[in-house]
């Protein structure tokens, strides 16, 4: 069972592993690692959500998409 330690702020959880190498270069760390609900072979990272994160989030997902093209 998850203790109640996420309920007092807002989190941003990242299921891709290139994301979390992506945030992490950009001084981002995540504040726990859990397995994935869905699929408890793989974890999942949880970040304290902020306008920062967000952006970072943001461009990651811009970069992938000019990938894709």
């Amino acid at each position: 069972m998850i203790e109640n330690w996420h309920r007092d702020k807002p989190r941003y959880v990242c299921k891709r592993f290139r994301l979390l190498e992506f945030l992490v270069k950009r001084g981002f760390y995540p504040d726990k690692t859990l397995p994935d609900y869905n699929n408890p072979r793989y974890n999942v990272w949880i970040f304290e959500n902020s306008p920062e994160l967000a952006d970072a989030v943001d461009e990651f997902l811009i970069q992938q998409e000019n990938r894709d093209k």
